[in-house]
């Protein structure tokens, strides 16, 4: 619904109480410059009664708990385009690499982490936009309180925005001879999503005018794309959160592969105290107890996090040592870390595996 200045509401009521006919009070205002539109929302802030004064119509107002709501519904659509947004780039990535990629870490914990926020978002973003709907069919006129106006087109800017510089990006690209595949599915990642985000508000707002343009608290019919664009986009949170979880892994092997990286960091911390013991004493420790007589080679860690069984050191010759621990699972073909910190070493299997090792010439 259209605002009005105060100046012209009180001139309305001005006119009703002289008993002047709303229609000649919007012809006058239309003469004097102001809108249909503004004129039909000055005339219906008073209720058409025959009473020798005028009668104000209640307002529509935001209440603590609409204002909550719609806070918290807004702040949890963000949070899921986002989501789906982190996940859809890293499988774009993915299906077209380069080698800039091969030194970044944490790919799966990425996917993760865009999955939880999932999980998270779309269950109270499904919940509150319930509580919604009930009460805007319950009063239908709640729908164009001022919080929801103002936030409605808070996210169509955004989104604008958004799909422009998403679009300049891609001209950008176009005009330097620097248009990927990558990069084109990159740009029409964000433009689907701020673009469904775009139209799902702004017919939603041409509903919100549908009120001020017919008299009565009566919603205009929503367009048969609308119902296909909810459905789209569930379908596509879903799909994403699914591919997520599938490319991640489950979380009993992350488990399994956390406890082997712990065992893989316990086998370095060892070897660093050999190779220090080696430099100190010109000779290899005869146990991995004698490593504790000092504190720079002190192994915090000694023993399997699970089974509590010591790791096996054994000294073959004067440079040459073994070390042997039991893995749950063997190393991954794409370890989740960075390429500088894979150590050949120890790449191992499942089961019990003994690593030959030397220590560096001086």
């Amino acid at each position: 619904m259209a605002s009005v200045p105060e100046s012209v509401v009180a001139f309305v009521k001005a006119c009703l109480e002289r008993g002047m006919q709303r229609g000649e009070i919007a012809r006058a205002l239309e003469a004097g410059g102001w809108s249909p539109r503004e004129s039909r929302a000055a005339l219906e802030a008073f209720a058409d009664l025959p009473l020798p004064v005028a009668v104000p119509r209640k307002r529509v107002s935001s209440s603590p708990r609409e204002a909550f709501l719609h806070l918290l519904a807004m702040a949890m659509l963000y949070a899921a385009a986002i989501a789906i947004g982190a996940i859809l780039f890293e499988f774009v990535q993915r299906l077209l690499p380069v080698p800039a990629d091969a030194a970044r870490f944490g790919r799966n914990d990425a996917l993760r982490s865009a999955a939880a926020a999932l999980l998270v978002a779309v269950p109270i973003l499904a919940v509150v936009h319930r509580a919604i709907d009930r009460e805007m069919r319950a009063n239908p006129a709640a729908r164009i309180s001022p919080l929801y106006r103002v936030l409605a087109y808070l996210t169509l800017l955004v989104t604008a925005l958004v799909m422009a510089g998403d679009l300049i990006c891609v001209i950008v690209g176009f005009l330097a001879g620097e248009l990927t595949l990558r990069f084109v599915l990159k740009g029409l990642v964000v433009l689907l999503l701020a673009g469904g985000i775009y139209l799902w508000y702004a017919s939603d707002m041409r509903r919100e005018e549908s009120l001020a343009d017919a008299p009565g608290p009566n919603l205009a019919a929503p367009p048969a794309w609308r119902e296909w664009l909810f459905r789209g986009g569930a379908a596509l949170a879903c799909a994403a959160l699914v591919a997520a979880l599938v490319a991640a892994g489950s979380p009993f092997r992350q488990r399994l592969l956390r406890l082997d990286a712990r065992r893989v960091d316990d086998l370095q911390a060892i070897q660093r105290s050999v190779e220090t013991y080696h430099e100190r004493e010109h000779a290899l420790p005869a146990s991995l107890d004698a490593l504790a007589t000092a504190p720079e080679t002190f192994v915090a860690n000694g023993v399997d996090p699970v089974t509590k069984a010591a790791y096996r050191y054994e000294r073959v010759d004067d440079t040459t040592y073994t070390l042997t621990a039991t893995f749950d699972l063997a190393t991954p073909a794409d370890q989740d870390r960075p390429q500088w910190a894979k150590d050949g070493f120890f790449e191992h299997g499942a089961g019990g595996q003994t690593f030959r090792l030397s220590v560096p010439k001086r």
